[in-house]
């Protein structure tokens, strides 16, 4: 999620009590897998985006697990 501000390694505070909405960086899971994408929720059916697209998006079963609220990074 480098487009997105969020760079491997950064800590991420996730509320688990905000409620989903559409362009909002999500952490969901996928098969017991957790992933942070973007929820499109414009879509039939919703998916989530990663911020490089040459992923593709998700449209897999996938369950809202919270939304990310802030990205810490710690300086080296």
């Amino acid at each position: 999620m480098i487009g997105a501000g969020i760079n491997d390694g950064d800590l991420l505070v996730v509320d688990r009590g905000v409620r989903p909405a559409h362009g909002k960086i999500v952490v969901a899971t996928i098969s017991g897998d957790m992933t942070v994408k973007r929820l499109d929720l414009k879509s039939m059916p919703p998916r989530l985006l990663a911020s490089n697209i040459s992923y593709p998006p998700i449209v897999d079963d996938f369950e809202v697990w919270g939304v990310v609220t802030a990205s810490i990074t710690e300086f080296k």
